[in-house]
């Protein structure tokens, strides 16, 4: 009988040593899908910060707190980050249609060209 207590018990430890093995590794490989949701919500938020500067370019030259050629250069620099990183798969003339479509007078002083040396 005594036998049986130890090759229950060591059956026993078994299954927790097994079950814990399993369970280790599940979690090593579900670690990577639960990071890549991160990685999402940041590109979303650097897509919305990046248009809300753009945005916010347009709003000021419009109220007249912006001279055309600060606005202008203001944008140009942010054309040139957005094209430089990709920021959320932007792409410049999408960018470009969302901020004249929100403010249209923004077009004054669009610039045409994003050369860093002009």
């Amino acid at each position: 009988m005594n036998c049986l207590v130890h090759t229950g018990e060591l059956v026993g430890f078994r299954l927790r040593k097994l079950l814990s093995v399993v369970a280790a590794t599940s979690l090593l490989t579900a670690t990577p899908s639960i990071a890549t949701p991160a990685l999402d919500g940041l590109e979303i938020k650097l897509r919305g910060e990046a248009q809300g500067w753009l945005n916010a370019t347009c709003t000021y030259y419009g109220l007249g707190w912006l001279q055309p050629d600060q606005g202008r250069q203001a944008l140009k620099r942010l054309m040139l980050l957005i094209a430089a990183h990709q920021i959320g798969n932007l792409e410049v003339d999408d960018v470009k249609a969302a901020a004249l479509a929100r403010d249209p007078g923004c077009e004054a002083i669009w610039p045409e060209a994003f050369d860093e040396g002009d």
